[in-house]
């Protein structure tokens, strides 16, 4: 029908997104190098602590807090929202599957010498979660969420008065597609991001706000970390035959004096803002 790709039903958007983040994994499970077992955040998780990188959406949660609120931080990473938020609210709660990410979280947790801020290791959503908050907050967590529908009717039902959620207009790797597609031989299978939520959302009838901002722009860097990255980035072993055609590719398309710039990852962030339906 005319406008159904456009105003899709909540079913249909939900199988939209679902079907994005099955292409996404079976594209990986394909592609994807042997690599050593263990958690896939491991070797990146200091990355997400407080202040190790700018945290660009954190003024507009700030706009949202209120000095009496609890606030759950769902996928909490390192903690670069959840710390600072608890300088602004009565409590923060952290849930974070990821041993890594949560060893990293607990560590800037005893540094910053903060006590309202406590640590679950749980995936959302879960049947152990009873606690109720006056927000919740997914940032740059449900990219890869294929049942997106309970993930968040579950963060309303704990909501007293909003849900947010922050993307990216591009997904994990969509920055590197044409190098992905010239070293795997395949079109690039993005994840859904920030476009495809605020589709979800609308046609889950919700009444919802977005405020966007810049991404980090692309800084210089040495071909050796940006081969480093696209590695993560492209699933491959360390001196594998693509993984050299990967650092040669970058080589000759992307430096410049002094290094590498890579294509920007993130050309802006949305912060979206929704009334929970209880």
């Amino acid at each position: 029908m005319a406008g159904e790709a456009i105003r899709p039903t909540e079913s249909q958007a939900a199988a939209a997104w679902a079907e994005m983040v099955d292409g996404d994994a079976e594209q990986v499970a394909r592609v994807r190098e042997p690599e050593p077992a263990g958690d896939f955040y491991g070797g990146i998780a200091p990355r997400f602590r407080p202040g190790a990188r700018p945290s660009l959406e954190l003024p507009f949660l700030l706009d949202i807090a209120q000095a009496e609120d609890t606030w759950l931080d769902i996928g909490a990473g390192g903690g670069r929202f959840a710390l600072p938020l608890s300088e602004h609210v009565e409590r923060v709660i952290a849930v974070e599957p990821s041993e890594s990410m949560r060893r990293v979280l607990r560590e800037a947790i005893r540094e910053s010498g903060r006590t309202n801020v406590e640590v679950h290791d749980l995936t959302w959503p879960s049947p152990e979660w009873t606690y109720e908050v006056d927000v919740s907050f997914a940032a740059h967590s449900i990219y890869d969420i294929r049942e997106i529908i309970p993930f968040l009717d579950a963060m309303e039902r704990c909501s007293r008065r909003a849900c947010l959620a922050i993307l990216a207009d591009q997904p994990r790797g969509a920055h590197l597609a044409r190098l992905f597609e010239a070293v795997h031989g395949e079109p690039f299978s993005p994840l859904p991001g920030l476009r495809e939520f605020i589709a979800l959302l609308s046609a889950r009838g919700r009444r919802f706000d977005v405020s966007t901002v810049a991404g980090e722009p692309s800084s210089v860097t040495s071909l050796d970390e940006a081969a480093t990255l696209a590695r993560r980035l492209l699933w491959l072993t360390p001196d594998s035959a693509k993984d050299r055609r990967s650092r040669a590719l970058i080589e000759e398309w992307w430096s410049v004096p002094g290094g590498v710039l890579l294509p920007p990852a993130r050309g802006f962030f949305g912060v979206v803002a929704w009334q929970p339906v209880r």
